[in-house]
C-alpha cells in the first residue's frame, strides 16, 4: 500500500509588528587637553567595565611594532611586569596590547570599583614603560616561535598569499614580520619608539559598563590627563 503526500505551497508569512524605538545606552565624550578623546557609555548589566584605548600607529616598522605591543607590559620604571599583573588581578582586571597596521591598541577588562587603579595603571604604562633586556629578550624568542609555527600553517599562508593579491606593495599586504626582523629588534629601539609614537593626540579610550559616564571621564582625565 502506498500513501501520496499532497504538495505543500508557500506559507504566509506573518505580518511585521511595529518597529520598536532604539533606546541608545547613556554616553558621554570628552577630548582631553592633550588630545586624548575619551568616550564612556553605560552598560548596567553586569559590575564590569571594558576598556579599549586606540593609539594612531601608522608606518611604523614591522617587526619594532610587534616587538612592542609584545612587551609593553613587560615593567615600567617603578614596577616589574609580576607586580604590574598583581595590581591589576587586585581589581579584577587585566590588560593585553596588540598592533595592526594602522593602531596600536591596548584593552582590557575589570570591577567597576577598581577603574581609578586600572586607569593608573594604563597611564603607568604609557608614559613610563620600561622594556627591560630580560623580558624582551624572552618575548623575541617566543614571537619568533609562533612566527615559524604559523608559517608552517596552511590557513596562515593562504591569508598571506590573500593579502599580497589584494593590497600588492601597500603595506596591509604583509602584517607578518620575518623571524630574522623580530631578533633584530632591541630594547633601545623599542624606548625610542614608544617616545616617539606612543602619543594621546589623536588616540581614543572607550569606557563600557557599569559605570556614570560623566564620572568615568573624569576618571580617565584624573589618570591620563598628563600623558
Amino acid at each position: 500500500m502506498t500513501t501520496t503526500t499532497a504538495p505543500v505551497g508557500p506559507r504566509t508569512l506573518p505580518p511585521l509588528g511595529p518597529t520598536r524605538k532604539l533606546k541608545v545606552p547613556k554616553q558621554a565624550e570628552r577630548t582631553l587637553r592633550n588630545g586624548l578623546t575619551v568616550i564612556a557609555v553605560r552598560r548596567p548589566a553586569v559590575p564590569l567595565v571594558e576598556l579599549r584605548l586606540w593609539v594612531p600607529f601608522g608606518r611604523v616598522h614591522l617587526a619594532r611594532g610587534a616587538m612592542l605591543s609584545q612587551t609593553m607590559l613587560s615593567g615600567t620604571e617603578s614596577m616589574t611586569s609580576v607586580q604590574l599583573a598583581a595590581e591589576l588581578q587586585k581589581v579584577g582586571g587585566g590588560l593585553s596590547a596588540g598592533v595592526d597596521p594602522d593602531r596600536l591598541m591596548l584593552s582590557g577588562a575589570g570591577l567597576v570599583t577598581g577603574l581609578d587603579r586600572m586607569l593608573e595603571l594604563l597611564a603607568e604604562v604609557l608614559t613610563s614603560a620600561s622594556y627591560p633586556s630580560d623580558e624582551v629578550a624572552t618575548e623575541r624568542d617566543r614571537l619568533v616561535d609562533r612566527i615559524q609555527v604559523a608559517q608552517s600553517q596552511p590557513a596562515h599562508l593562504a591569508r598571506e598569499a590573500l593579502l599580497k593579491r589584494i593590497y600588492g606593495r601597500h603595506p596591509y599586504a604583509t602584517q607578518t614580520p620575518e623571524p630574522g626582523q623580530i631578533r633584530a629588534v632591541r630594547p633601545a629601539a623599542l624606548r625610542t619608539l614608544h617616545a616617539e609614537r606612543v602619543h594621546p593626540a589623536g588616540a581614543q579610550l572607550v569606557l563600557v559598563g557599569d559605570v556614570q559616564p560623566e564620572k568615568a571621564l573624569d576618571a580617565a582625565e584624573r589618570a591620563l590627563g598628563g600623558w
